[in-house]
């Protein structure tokens, strides 16, 4: 009895769910699945010290702002990652944002965007080719269907070195050590073009930046979500053999095995 109601279950819950929402995205594992590393470049202040023109032969995922790195052009990435745009960020906001990333990042750059910005993507990245995902799924990472919902933008692109089967991904640039304790900061300048620039001309607050004490709670509840989505992932990528490490000599972001990349070390 109980075997037939499970196979009832199973048959209802495929019903149900649509198999594939992106079959297109075959294309990124078709891209990519080749590389022996992927190195993911967060946009912690740590960047400013190391040479990450060096990782330019590589699988290379940058995210969010990173296409303000002075040295874009040489890194060269292969894919750049968008989260889904989400409050205080407004659609004039968003456009002056991604109207900079389109005049800076290298054309040859794939980008890869949450479908609910598609809109405003295909009207920014005309001439740009971009794949879209969707938030709202779960593991294993299958990026032809929903993905885990991220609570940062480097767990999208995790999802899509582990997508892509890469056998080592490298962090870099990814400090969340800075979170709860240390003032908002990354590689650029705030009073520079970036999210932060563009929130700040249309007199949007940032809440991390009117953080007034150490380990606020609203934060610390945030942390503890996103390191337990770290966490899932290291446990897939162990599953598929796969190894993600935190590269940067100059993080004590300690889900990952550390792998200290001392010889990009800016001298």
């Amino acid at each position: 009895m109980m075997v037939f109601l499970k196979k009832i279950r199973n048959k209802l819950k495929s019903l149900f769910t649509l198999p594939y929402v992106f079959p297109e995205n075959k294309k990124l594992k078709e891209l990519f699945s080749s590389f022996e590393k992927a190195v993911i470049l967060g946009s912690a202040e740590s960047i400013n010290n190391l040479d990450i023109t060096l990782f330019k032969n590589d699988f290379v995922i940058t995210m969010g702002n990173f296409y303000e790195h002075p040295e874009i052009k040489i890194i060269n990435p292969k894919v750049h990652v968008f989260a889904a745009s989400h409050p205080p960020i407004t659609e004039k906001v968003l456009k002056n944002w991604w109207r900079r990333c389109n005049d800076i990042l290298p054309k040859n750059t794939i980008l890869l965007i949450e479908k609910r910005d598609e809109k405003i993507a295909k009207e920014i990245f005309a001439d740009r080719k971009i794949f879209f995902y969707s938030y709202g799924g779960s593991l294993p990472v299958d990026l032809t269907k929903k993905i885990l919902s991220p609570w940062s933008v480097t767990v999208v692109g995790i999802q899509l070195a582990i997508y892509c089967k890469i056998p080592k991904i490298i962090l870099l640039g990814v400090n969340h050590d800075w979170q709860c304790i240390k003032k908002y900061t990354h590689f650029y300048e705030h009073d520079k073009p970036s999210l932060e620039y563009y929130l700040k001309e249309e007199n949007i607050k940032i809440s991390y930046e009117e953080q007034k004490q150490p380990f606020p709670k609203e934060r610390l509840y945030r942390e503890y979500e996103l390191y337990q989505q770290y966490e899932s992932l290291k446990e897939e990528s162990i599953k598929l053999g796969l190894q993600i490490v935190n590269g940067d000599p100059f993080s004590f972001f300690d889900v990952f095995p550390f792998d200290k990349q001392k010889q990009i070390i800016k001298s």
